[in-house]
């Protein structure tokens, strides 16, 4: 069997694009110049045993132009995982004039919900990313909520008291769309089908906005069946949950050796089972 280097770094990308649809249009920015393959990883690929599909392999790292779109696509399926209710717009969060950007945003944040509290309604759990306003007036921030509703009045009072501008607060109608997108297609998670890109720009801008992250979230966000559970964890998860009775196992190699691994199927099977056996010690380890 030849040896073929898919263009995508993983499948399940590829997949998830026929069935994701746009939500808004937005002036946020792609990137413009992203590298074919991850820098860091040269001449290095991942196998994909059961299939025999070979992948670039990366870094993984968000600094990187090429690792940072597939990181912030992992994200958006983990937030969409834990089934968010409602989004959340707020018009102005951060301005230049407030000099770090991402800490005035998260101290308005923080006011917004206290006021919210203090007027006896239940802020929820939020997860939320900054992104520059298309004239520069600022800084507006996509939230997505779990938990009660929030009247638009009650919010917009507590966005006011918080100095923050006017907010607008829907409900989700349509699970499974994978509304998370919605507030991470600064960082170049746009295979989805997204509007109104411009080719003018990079993630770096996005990443410098929100201080380093991807995006924002209170402890209690990533919850399910009341247990908190760790942001990565959830990204398996939800990635697992959208390759349904697909079986994958993934084993990083050398160019070289992959060829090998390809055309060897009595290889591709040891290593299934070394990965299987392996993936039931550390259940077994963790009951």
């Amino acid at each position: 069997m030849p040896l073929v280097l898919e263009p995508s770094p993983t499948v399940l990308a590829e997949e998830a694009r026929g069935r994701l649809a746009s939500l808004v249009p937005t002036d946020q920015m792609e990137p413009t110049e992203r590298p074919e393959v991850c820098p860091k990883s040269r001449g290095r690929v991942v196998v994909e045993l059961y299939s025999g599909q070979v992948f670039p392999d990366r870094c993984r790292s968000s600094q990187c132009a090429f690792c940072l779109p597939l990181n912030a696509r992992r994200r958006c399926f983990a937030i969409t995982y834990v089934k968010p209710k409602r989004m959340i717009m707020i018009s102005v969060l951060a301005n230049e004039s407030d000099g770090s950007i991402h800490l005035a945003a998260r101290k308005r944040i923080g006011l917004v919900k206290r006021n919210l509290k203090r007027m006896g309604i239940a802020p929820g759990e939020w997860c939320w990313t900054l992104e520059q306003n298309p004239e520069e007036t600022g800084y507006h921030a996509h939230c997505l909520q779990r938990g009660r509703w929030i009247p638009q009045a009650e919010l917009q009072e507590a966005c006011v008291r918080a100095g923050a501008g006017i907010p607008y607060i829907n409900k989700i109608k349509q699970e499974g769309i994978w509304t998370s997108r919605y507030g991470l297609k600064g960082f170049g998670a746009n295979g989805y089908g997204l509007k109104g890109f411009r080719s003018t720009d990079d993630g770096r801008q996005a990443l410098r906005i929100n201080g380093g992250r991807m995006e924002h979230h209170s402890r209690g966000f990533f919850t399910l069946e009341g247990e908190r559970i760790h942001v990565r964890e959830v990204e398996r998860r939800a990635i697992a949950e959208m390759n349904g009775a697909t079986r994958t196992a993934y084993v990083g190699s050398t160019v070289d050796r992959a060829q090998s691994i390809v055309q060897d199927g009595q290889l591709r099977d040891t290593l299934i089972r070394s990965i299987n056996r392996r993936t039931w010690e550390n259940l077994r380890a963790m009951s």
